[in-house]
Parts: structure tokens; sequence; C-alpha cells
């Protein structure tokens, strides 16, 4: 049985079966060469790291003990993350800069824990999230592309075809791109995007610009690919 205890901003206690299991969430960067890890191969990195560490992971009950650990919204590859995190749990009371130390010094290249706090909010309200690419195109300059930008942002309706599991289905994703800034950076185009992130719509930036590329006739060259962080409907950040 597992019941919350009580909680404070460094960690939240729970009560598994008597015992004091302490929670956290861990808020971490992933760039450089780690934006190339897949979501699947991060999770066993991140397994790997706490056996490293050497820190006392809680593992979950039953049949199949694994280590409890949860990624809210995993991000996709290729994509780097300015505010992404996860949460586990630890069968000692540890002080959050200790696991940050810990965890940091294990951490593969591109991987940094930033802050350690208590889970606030739960994943299922993650609703929004906020993307920054730099895009180029062979033979278009900057303003060109913020141009065309500009059109395909402001249409009444954006239609591409989206992977669903009952096969490829045609969709507007107008009504999930929120927001959108487009800034001529030389020869490229910067974007700064607010769009759906979230159980019941999740919108892929990748596949909004490659929409707006093929609909324009040229393919998308991307430079950068980064999410700054995910946040509630009502615009609160997640934490």
């Amino acid at each position: 049985m597992l019941s919350e205890k009580n909680s404070n901003e460094k960690r939240k206690v729970v009560v598994v079966q008597g015992r004091d299991i302490y929670e956290y969430r861990a808020f971490y960067q992933k760039f450089e060469r780690a934006k190339y890890i897949s979501h699947l191969d991060l999770y066993r990195a991140v397994q790997r790291t706490f056996q490293r560490a050497d820190i006392p992971v809680w593992f979950t009950e039953g049949y199949n003990p694994h280590i409890y650990l949860t990624f809210p919204m995993p991000i996709f590859l290729g994509c780097e993350g300015v505010e992404e995190s996860f949460d586990f749990r630890t069968t000692v009371d540890m002080e959050p800069e200790e696991l940050m130390e810990k965890l940091n010094a294990a951490f593969p290249e591109g991987i940094r824990v930033t802050r350690m706090a208590a889970p606030v909010h739960k994943a299922t309200e993650i609703a929004r999230a906020r993307y920054t690419l730099l895009v180029s195109s062979e033979g278009k300059t900057g303003e060109e592309l913020r141009g065309l930008w500009e059109a395909f942002a402001s249409s009444p309706e954006i239609l591409a075809e989206k992977r669903t599991k009952k096969g490829m289905k045609t969709v507007d994703l107008k009504p999930m791109l929120f927001s959108s800034q487009a800034e001529a950076e030389g020869e490229a185009l910067r974007l700064t995007l607010e769009t759906a992130c979230g159980i019941a719509e999740n919108l892929s930036p990748v596949l909004l610009i490659d929409t707006f590329a093929a609909g324009n006739g040229f393919e998308a060259d991307y430079r950068l690919i980064r999410r700054d962080g995910m946040y509630l409907e009502n615009g609160e950040a997640f934490c």
C-alpha cells in the first residue's frame, strides 16, 4: 500500500507498506551529442547512472521489480531539452544538492541535472510546450523563409498527414499551434513556437515544419530543435 505522508520543497515522502520512501523530481538539460540518444536508451542510461552514483533508489514491488523512474512527455530524438525532468524515489532521505552532485558526476556527456525538487504537478497536467528552431533551405534567405512562414502560420487551417494508431490521417495542425514568432537570422529562420503537448493532443514541431516546407516546395534543413519548457493549460510552468 502506498500513501502520501507529507511534502516540502526538497522532497516528498510516501509510505509503502509502512516504510518511508522519498520522492524527487530531477530537472535536466539534454544537449549536443546527447540529443541523439533515444528515449529508451536515455531510460537505460539513467538507470546505469543511479548504479554508478551508488544512489539507494527504490524498486517497485511485485513479480518484476524495477527502478521507479518516470519521464513526463519524453523528448524526441534529435531535440535538445532545456527543462526536461524525470521522477524517482530513494529509500534513504538525501539532500537534493548531494543527489545532483552524484548524478552529474556519473551522467554521460551532454546530460546535466540543473535542479531537484519535490514533484508538484502530474504529467497528465502538461498541455503546452515551447520550442526554438533554427531552419534553413538551400537557395532561400532567412527573410524569404520568414515571409513564407508568416503566410503559412496565418492561414485558416494547416492540413497535414499524421500517423495514428489506425494509420495515416489528415489532421488540421492550426488549433495545436498556439503562437509563433519568426525572425530572419542570416540565411536561416529562427522560430519560437508554443504548441500542444500532452496526453490528449501533441504536436511535433518537426511535423509542423515539414508541412510548411513541403507546402512551399523545399526541404527544411534543421540546424537546431530545442524544447525550452513544458507548461500547464493556464501557462504555468510544469514543476
